[in-house]
């Protein structure tokens, strides 16, 4: 590491500007949270494995930034060269730099890393003291890093009909539609998910999200797919050439930004007859004697979403041509169509099978090996570990089990996300990620928490249960019961149309609160359709960023809270909702009320339940959901898996 800082120290000299420090994001050219392996820049030079992170290195101090979520992890990782900045707690980056680094510092990024949005508060935060942001004439991470991933070439795939929902003329004709509305001329598409949603699309480019490196430019009259043409198929390039899509090389988008800018990409539609999309199905080309149609506006704008694009894509166009507003697919992807929400709701029934066979295995393996009394029973472990043979179970080969369930499903294809499989103190780190090497070994005496998620081609799941196999203590059933009411209380939520996720994310904090007990990540987030896990633009957070963007029917998104005791435990239960239209007794101002319907299916363990400290209604809450798990998953269980599942949801006496 101490090699590799002073490597790029030495290219930060020579660099013309000279830099004075130097950043390192850790997203892609498309400002992915997951990336691919060759784009994991900012794990390479700091070690922190995390998926939320910025680098800083200067001639003298290597900072790393990280949320709450990785306080733990990061503090493991970094080496003594490192400090560790915590967001939230920390000056943020910017600030940090204004105050720390010379008058007109010159503070280098890769801009095909950063977004429109940060670019620019960087540099509004440098105006203060005459520094300047200075694009990098090439990667100098991807300079010192020898032994770099190379890059794939994996296979284009179209995502069918049936499991999409709606055709690609559909999708082009409705986000025209918006570019008509806001008096727009093309859209420059960089997320990985809005370019795989759009032309119903998937791939395997990056881990666990079934996406491809791919740009999008969609005009009135043309639609453009940036990507290595190695990973076109006969039948992709048909499928894209029927849909009236021109593939074009992956480097093309820079140069065909700059076309586009100058409006020379692709003939302007005219003016006096350009067709309003919304009446005549969309094909903005279309000229002809339909004057009652017609319709007349200036439309010389370019889309950017600032949040998603890169800054260097940006910079070659106009500033006063761009809309810097959200990507309309964002809101429309999020959005799920009937056949989405179907497939959705299979997937989760697959998956809360496979979940309840892995603790009915799971269960039995803790009781055979440890002695453990098992997940219904609440003793002491029986044996002792030194007495033990030579079968072990541990944090990934129990991961590598619940995978195997996983797979034997319809239209499994992977994980959604590395399964966080987690014993101990190890379940107190909030993104573990077991390995191999230095997992630990499952322990009867201590709480499991298993965070995971498949990708089926009919939709993508997450869940998160904790259970214990041995006795909990009654400071970890406290713990428990507080973030379990947490749980049902925003699950059980009825609020009016237009609230969002902000609004609503103190219903799961109120019981762990009033313990003085708090967790340090959102409560829930979007959740994609054979896509990424993590899907905006909702959120339920205590971010201010979770203002943007109401809560609307037919939105999926996650019920997370969790409470994480340094060195000693971690608590997570989490769920998949859909959001739906709620039914009250009245309807004040008219506004619609909304509510939420559970779509994952798996058992609370009641062993950690004190019904004592519950409710009346959260406790008819338990026994209801507890129903449908035995009713909805009982066509998937054999005959002892099903009796396991019928003692795990007995009803809890009120």
């Amino acid at each position: 590491m101490a090699d590799t800082l002073g490597a790029l120290r030495s290219l930060m000299s020579s660099h013309s500007p000279p830099l004075h420090a130097l950043i390192v994001p850790s997203e892609d050219y498309h400002q992915s949270e997951y990336v691919s392996a060759r784009d994991k820049r900012r794990a390479f030079v700091s070690g922190f494995t995390g998926t939320s992170g910025l680098a800083l290195i200067t001639m003298n101090d290597a900072l790393l930034w990280t949320d709450g979520r990785y306080f733990l992890q990061a503090a493991q990782q970094l080496s003594d060269q490192w400090k560790l900045m915590r967001m939230g707690e920390d000056p943020a980056i910017d600030i940090w730099m204004a105050d720390n680094l010379p008058t007109d510092a010159a503070i280098g990024v890769d801009t095909w890393c950063v977004s429109v949005d940060t670019a620019q508060k960087w540099e509004r935060a440098f105006a203060k003291k005459q520094q300047k942001l200075v694009q990098t004439t090439r990667n100098l991470v991807g300079e010192v890093w020898k032994n770099r991933p190379p890059a794939q070439a994996n296979p284009v795939i179209v995502h069918p009909l049936q499991f999409a929902g709606q055709s690609v003329a559909d999708k082009l004709r409705i986000l025209r539609a918006k570019l008509v509305q806001e008096k727009a001329r093309a859209m420059i598409i960089t997320a990985l998910d809005e370019v795989s949603w759009l032309y119903n699309v998937r791939g395997s480019d990056v881990s666990y999200c079934p996406v491809v490196h791919a740009f999008a430019i969609v005009t009135l009259d043309s639609a453009f797919f940036y990507v290595d043409r190695r990973k076109m198929s006969t039948e992709a390039n048909s499928y894209m050439e029927e849909n009236g899509i021109i593939v074009r090389d992956y480097g093309d988008v820079s140069s065909d930004v700059v076309l586009l800018a100058s409006n020379q990409l692709t003939p302007s539609p005219t003016k006096e007859f350009l067709r309003n999309p919304e009446i005549d199905g969309g094909n903005a080309a279309n000229k002809g004697n339909g004057a009652s149609h017609a319709v007349e506006f200036v439309n010389d704008l370019i889309w950017v979403d600032p949040g998603a694009c890169c800054f260097a894509l940006y910079s070659k166009v106009s500033a006063d041509k761009v809309l810097l507003q959200q990507s309309p697919l964002a809101l429309a992807k999020a959005l799920k169509n009937p056949v989405e929400m179907e497939g959705l709701k299979k997937a989760h029934i697959q998956d809360g099978a496979a979940v309840v066979q892995y603790l009915v295995w799971l269960d039995k393996q803790m009781q055979e090996i440890y002695g453990a009394s098992g997940y219904f029973k609440e003793a002491e472990c029986t044996k002792q570990k030194k007495q033990l043979g030579t079968k072990r179970l541990t944090e990934v080969s129990v991961s590598d089990k619940l995978e195997e369930f996983r797979a034997s499903k319809e239209h499994f294809r992977g994980l959604s996300f590395p399964t966080t499989s987690s014993v101990g103190s190890n379940a107190a780190i909030i993104h573990y990620k077991p390995e191999t090497e230095t997992c630990a070994e499952l322990d009867p005496d201590c709480i499991y928490l298993f965070d995971s998620g498949a990708q089926y081609l009919d939709g993508t799941t997450d869940i998160t249960r904790t259970v214990h196999f041995g006795k909990p203590t009654p400071h970890e059933k406290s713990c428990y019961n507080a973030v379990l009411k947490g749980h049902i209380s925003l699950g059980n939520a009825m609020f009016p149309n237009g609230t969002n996720g902000h609004a609503l994310d103190i219903l799961a904090r109120i019981p762990l609160w009033k313990d003085g007990l708090d967790y340090r990540h959102g409560t829930g987030h979007g959740i994609g359709s054979y896509l990424n896990v993590h899907e905006g633009p909702h959120q339920i957070s205590f971010r201010p960023s979770a203002k943007n963007v109401p809560l609307q029917v037919s939105m999926a998104v996650t019920d997370e809270p969790g409470y994480y005791e340094d060195g000693n435990f971690g608590i997570r239960i989490e769920n998949v909702l859909i959001v739906k239209e709620g039914n009250t007794k009245f309807n004040f101002g008219d506004k619609g009320y909304l509510s939420f319907e559970h779509i994952t299916w798996g058992p609370y363990q009641r062993k950690l339940i004190d019904a004592s400290i519950l409710v009346p209604e959260e406790i008819e809450w338990l026994n209801e959901y507890h129903a449908k798990c035995r009713e909805i998953l009982a066509p998937y269980m054999n005959t002892s898996e099903m009796e396991w599942l019928k003692k795990a949801t007995e009803p809890i006496a009120v």
